[in-house]
């Protein structure tokens, strides 16, 4: 019994770091995709020309933004169709992967990053 409690506890300190190497030292859209301890932030950013076409229909943005907490941050995501030119969108971020994003008016934007387009 003692020795399958010394491999549980083994095992889930392997996993804890393990999860913190990921947090710390990898990051790409999986690892951050997949890691909890990496927060969700809201960031947002304003169409400036047309996205990259990688096939028929995909276009890639890389923008810069700003997040929630007002800091400036980079963004890469995909769309179906080409966007409205100057339109602002809303982009549901961990680190580096994008989960969502949509359009959104300048109004819906917080105060505070508001300022910030200006």
């Amino acid at each position: 019994m003692m020795k399958i409690f010394k491999i549980a506890i083994v095992t889930v300190a392997i996993a804890v770091v393990i999860l913190f190497s990921l947090t710390f030292f990898v990051k790409n859209e999986l690892a951050d995709m997949l890691n909890p301890l990496v927060p969700q932030k809201d960031v947002f950013v304003k169409i400036d020309g047309s996205g990259e076409k990688v096939d028929v229909d995909t276009f890639e943005y890389t923008l810069k933004g700003i997040n929630e907490d007002g800091k400036e941050t980079e963004v890469t995501f995909t769309a179906s169709k080409q966007l409205r030119n100057e339109a602002y969108l809303k982009i549901d971020t961990k680190r580096s992967y994008v989960k969502s994003w949509e359009e959104i008016q300048f109004n819906e934007i917080p105060a505070t990053v508001r300022e910030q387009f200006n």
